[in-house]
């Protein structure tokens, strides 16, 4: 079997997320399940990955025409409007995407009609009538076993009950082929306690789902039949093709170099609810039209706010410009990547996001900085230190900041931005520790002991450099003021981690101010 977009010597580290619901502003969930592809991008240019990394809308949905109509504009110009909106938020967050798609993008449209078009041909698409559960909220058709006595298990609503005819996929012809996959490539659906779920679903029997829609009309016309749009799951999806620049592909040879070095997709990172559209419709498109599979779906949990799952349509959202307002980009990145392992539900709460900032980026990494730079200019005013003669203290400082580089690689491999944190945290600890045993202040009263103060002040600054690097992919705002009071200029995004060197520069250290000051309730 022939498959489009083949692995490719230099093959990119392409990162996508879900691409969000306009029907409102978009909260902390999304925000995390962005912050953390976001830390996995920068933290792979910053090993000296070529990245790209893509996030976006997803707007044909009767939920958004419905939201459009509320608002007396049209389903186009509401979506104008909200995708002005989302990404003006995602920037504030410091989201370092590199293409922000739509699913109402010209190139889309066109990507999603030839594929519907092909996978039609190969009869892998028919008309039939549709009778059953539908859940607006879902935008998803539920069996009666998938509902909890009745009820939506993620909108805790009712389904409504609609028939109509439908165009639909035939899934059930790629059940087999769906557990080849599971059973030959044990990484691809992650982490491992997600597929006990899917292959269940799988091994009840796959049955073939509705892609179309005649009810409404706000979405891509099917190209065999325009009065039925195509159904939202099968027109996101695809979205992953059409931003690595399918459409030239389809169009011509010119795009094929640059799709065939992005696809396919290194990791989709999803939350739970949409891990079955991911893990099993997804890949059975891809097989339907002989496109080769992403190489990891990562699922994340939910975030919870008191015991609650944040969510729309239960009304109890909190937007990320409304935290930032009282913290700050960095302590809202800091606290949703800290404190709540990705692979696992979350929590957030404003009080715990201040008592984290202030505990960790304030109390313990701020007053770090502050006052090794504060000794160093005191104690050797006007002068530049650069690595002399190694005392043992400082070469075990040295031989723990060396082994953290591959501490990050793993943390990275695991997708845990928490553990990635905490082995930073360690490291900052470390030397907090290494103050209170070398003692600066009682080593500068001796002459004799001067060139070991020296020595001290300098594993200081080269421990805060390592650790100012390896922050940057979670801290981006606040990480620049670091190498400016350090006297250094910022490393260049593409490889700052795998270049570092201890002992590589020379410090003449600036006027330290504060880098992260404590927040009040």
């Amino acid at each position: 079997m022939h498959y489009i977009g083949l692995m490719h010597v230099n093959k990119k580290k392409y990162i996508t997320t879900a691409i969000v619901y306009p029907n409102s502003r978009i909260h902390v969930g999304w925000a995390w399940e962005c912050l953390g592809a976001d830390w996995l991008a920068r933290t792979w240019r910053a090993f000296g990955e070529d990245v790209f990394f893509v996030t976006g809308m997803d707007e044909h949905s009767i939920k958004v025409q419905r939201a459009a109509e509320a608002k007396n504009l049209t389903p186009q110009a509401y979506c104008d409007q909200m995708g002005v909106d989302i990404e003006k938020v995602l920037k504030q967050m410091g989201l370092s995407y590199d293409r922000f798609i739509r699913t109402s993008d010209p190139d889309h449209v066109f990507v999603v009609q030839k594929l519907i078009q092909k996978a039609f041909d190969k009869g892998d698409i028919y008309l039939s009538k549709y009778e059953g559960f539908y859940c607006e909220g879902c935008e998803a058709f539920y069996t009666e076993k998938d509902l909890e006595n009745g009820i939506c298990p993620q909108h805790k609503k009712p389904p409504k009950v609609i028939s109509e005819e439908n165009y639909f996929f035939r899934l059930s012809k790629y059940q087999e082929r769906l557990l080849k996959l599971f059973d030959k490539n044990s990484k691809f659906l992650q982490p491992e306690f997600r597929k006990s779920e899917i292959l269940n679903f799988i091994e009840a029997g796959l049955k073939d789902f509705s892609i179309s829609r005649s009810t409404f009309s706000w979405g891509i016309p099917l190209p065999f039949d325009p009065k039925h749009v195509v159904y939202v799951w099968f027109d996101a999806l695809i979205n992953y093709l059409t931003a690595a620049g399918f459409e030239l592909k389809l169009r011509d040879k010119t795009g094929e170099p640059e799709f065939d070095a992005t696809w396919p997709a290194t990791v989709h990172v999803i939350g739970k609810d949409i891990s079955r559209f991911h893990s099993v419709y997804w890949p059975a498109m891809l097989m339907s039209v002989d496109i080769c599979l992403p190489e990891q779906v990562f699922v994340h949990g939910f975030i919870n706010i008191k015991g609650d799952r944040l969510s729309k349509s239960a009304g109890n959202i909190v937007t990320p410009d409304e935290v930032m307002s009282v913290s700050g980009p960095d302590p809202f990145r800091y606290y949703l990547l800290s404190e709540n392992q990705f692979s696992q539900d979350g929590n957030f709460s404003l009080e715990s996001l201040i008592y984290c900032n202030n505990a960790n980026l304030s109390n313990d990494w701020g007053n770090l900085v502050n006052r090794s730079i504060s000794m160093t200019r005191k104690y050797f005013p006007n002068e530049t230190l650069s690595l002399s003669k190694q005392y043992a203290h400082s070469k075990e400082i040295q031989k723990s900041f060396e082994s953290l580089l591959d501490e990050l690689r793993n943390c990275v491999d695991r997708m845990e931005p928490s553990d990635y944190i905490k082995a930073c945290v360690s490291r900052s600890r470390l030397l907090n520790l290494y103050i209170d045993k070398t003692k600066p202040w009682i080593l500068a009263k001796k002459e004799s002991t001067k060139i070991e103060l020296y020595e001290v002040l300098y594993t200081l600054l080269e421990g805060i450099r390592f650790l100012a690097t390896a922050y940057l992919p979670v801290l981006p705002f606040k990480m620049p003021d670091v190498f400016s009071q350090l006297g250094l200029s910022v490393p260049q995004t593409q490889g700052a981690l795998k270049d570092l060197k201890w002992g590589s520069v020379s410090y003449c250290p600036l006027e330290p101010s504060p880098i992260y000051p404590r927040l009040e309730v």
